[in-house]
């Protein structure tokens, strides 16, 4: 399944119902730009966030649930970005988690290759064991245009409680 942005918000990982369905792999979509917007986090008719023309923190998915697995975040530079912009896709502890500026070359279009996170911390995934969000960074240059689709993996895995002792009065 595939979820995007809607309303000019984060995508919410995981989505309505998906905690009733462990282990199930699924796929959000945030769609992020700049120009053609006077104010922050405009949705417009392509489903398409808008952001104002300077350097800042894009919320991209808002993991609002414990237990969440990401496998891996891709990107799709739809739009090659201003020259000089430079952009990491991390979350709180680490801005570049997923994806390094280098590795993320945004100011050239991808034609929907969707590059790994080769070289990144989080190269094997990370599990979310508390919520938490996962942001693009724009630095560099001021952004007057660009565009990318972001493609996060992910899953549910609920922790296990722990094994029976020995002690229970059913044994």
């Amino acid at each position: 399944m595939a979820f995007a942005n809607l309303g000019g918000t984060a995508v919410a990982i995981p989505q309505i119902g998906e905690e009733y369905i462990p282990h199930g792999l699924y796929v959000a979509r945030c769609r992020v730009g700049f120009g053609e917007s006077t104010a922050d986090s405009v949705c417009d008719s392509n489903g398409l966030n808008r952001w104002t023309n300077t350097q800042e923190t894009i919320p991209l998915f808002d993991i609002n649930a414990t237990d969440i697995l990401v496998h891996s975040v891709h990107r799709d530079v739809t739009t090659a970005f201003t020259a000089a912009v430079t952009i990491t896709i991390g979350d709180g502890a680490n801005a570049a988690g997923f994806v390094a500026a280098a590795l993320l070359a945004a100011t050239v279009i991808s034609s929907g290759q969707l590059a790994d996170t080769v070289g990144a911390e989080y190269v094997g995934g990370k599990w979310y064991k508390t919520t938490d969000a996962i942001d693009a960074v724009v630095g560099g240059a001021d952004p007057a245009v660009g565009q990318m689709d972001v493609y996060c993996v992910y899953s549910y895995a609920p922790s296990f409680p722990a094994g029976d002792t020995g002690g229970s009065a059913n044994t």
